[in-house]
């Protein structure tokens, strides 16, 4: 039973991590340009909001594939684990 629990969790542990990372890449550098595009700030409307998209889909996408190939290095490794000890 024990196995089969770390078989399962490992990849819905990762999964919620990628969405909060995704979701906070995104959601912070458009909020930071939302706030400078205010009135009492810089009054340049869009302008910020826009480069903190494109800002956080940058760092989201940059980080999403680094954490991809670290999650696929780390299940190459339980396979060749497994395969040794069969």
């Amino acid at each position: 039973m024990g196995d089969y629990l770390k078989e399962w969790v490992r990849p819905l542990q990762f999964l919620v991590t990628i969405g909060w990372y995704v979701a906070l890449s995104l959601i912070i550098p458009v909020a930071i340009g939302y706030w400078l595009d205010c009135p009492g700030m810089l009054n340049k409307s869009p302008l910020f909001t826009l480069i903190g998209l494109g800002v956080g889909t940058v760092i989201a996408f940059a980080g999403l594939i680094r954490m991809l190939l670290r999650f696929q290095a780390e299940q190459e490794e339980l396979r060749k684990n497994k395969k040794s000890k069969e």
